[in-house]
């Protein structure tokens, strides 16, 4: 899919131009100044709201919030994963790969704008919490971190054992990363200006450099054709999925934490009163939801979803986890009136 491109020198330097022209400006380009809007819904969800039917209009507009917020760490925490592991998962490999040079200026503009994006999402996060009074180091305790994860030591070790499950979980992220946008669009007005805002940002300069993990699947795939690297290139995707997923479920049940914080403000309060609506789903109905038809959740955990990089697995030869047919429910923002 990408190997012309791969061997196109001029291709190459055209995109590098490309996103030089375009890229914003974190301080400049993003209107900070506003704040973030408390009364308003981050994501809009479904009427199940994920995992919590029977949420009141409260709840629901709290279950956004969170999971708006729950959104930005991850995509953050995955980015900031890609800028520790640029070593063994990157420059490693094109110093031993004879390629020119605009694939090297590429990657460095890649890796410069995932950084930019992951403090782009923390710091709405901080404006969250400074325009509802929270503290960020209460917030901290719901949100997903990687740092010291299992995730990312199975990511590392597998890059020091000459594997590349790294690239096929950025291709993964990257896809989600538009994909996400794509689903909250459509309530661009109805939503927090400033989220809608760091999201439109993120995307754009996303669909601009997305196809540098499938650039760099096609150099390992034809750099090494020792049976090492065959191994490594059948297995590596269905490890980075279970490695990625196991990571957000593992995360995503520090959503509990919230009745310890619940004294601490009202956000907490809401989010604990929730845990109810929660228990009232089966194990079976609620890993079901989650996998198949929970709004951005499943987007995250579901490899089918991620229908580009599939693709690129099947010219590959590579194996993928056996993840359920997903389920596209519609989703909606409650009115404004009906909010706290």
């Amino acid at each position: 899919m990408f190997t012309k491109v791969l061997y196109d020198p001029q291709a190459l330097a055209l995109q590098v131009t490309r996103q030089k022209k375009y890229a914003w400006d974190l301080e400049k380009q993003i209107c900070w100044k506003r704040g973030a809007d408390p009364s308003r819904y981050l994501l809009p969800i479904d009427s199940e709201a994920i995992a919590f039917p029977g949420a009141s209009d409260e709840q629901r507009l709290a279950i956004s919030q969170l999971l708006g917020l729950i959104v930005n760490s991850t995509i953050a925490e995955m980015e900031d994963i890609i800028i520790k592991l640029r070593y063994n998962c990157w420059s490693k490999i094109l110093r031993s790969y004879p390629i020119g040079p605009e694939l090297w200026e590429l990657g460095e503009l890649f890796f410069e704008e995932e950084q930019k994006h992951s403090q782009a999402f923390n710091r709405y996060n901080l404006a969250f919490c400074k325009a509802t009074g929270i503290d960020i180091d209460d917030l901290n305790r719901l949100l997903p971190k990687a740092y010291g994860s299992l995730f990312i030591k199975a990511i590392a070790q597998n890059a020091k054992w000459g594997g590349h499950a790294f690239w096929w979980v950025v291709a993964a992220v990257e896809e989600v990363s538009i994909d996400l946008y794509k689903n909250l669009s459509p309530f661009k007005h109805e939503m927090d200006p400033l989220y809608h805002e760091v999201h439109l940002r993120h995307m754009e300069e996303e669909s601009r450099h997305h196809n540098y993990a499938f650039l760099m699947l096609e150099i390992i795939r034809e750099s090494n054709p020792s049976i090492g690297n065959y191994f490594f290139s059948k297995t590596d995707r269905v490890l980075g999925q279970m490695f990625s997923t196991c990571w957000v479920i593992a995360e995503l049940n520090k959503v509990f934490e919230a009745k310890k914080l619940k004294n601490k403000h009202p956000f907490f309060q809401t989010i604990a009163s929730c845990e109810e609506l929660f228990k009232n789903l089966g194990p079976k109905e609620l890993a079901k939801r989650l996998f198949v038809s929970a709004p951005y959740i499943s987007l995250m955990l579901n490899g089918k979803y991620h229908t580009k990089t599939a693709k690129i697995a099947k010219e590959h030869q590579a194996l993928s986890f056996p993840f359920p047919e997903p389920v596209k429910v519609p989703t909606f923002i409650t009115p404004q009136k009906t909010q706290r």
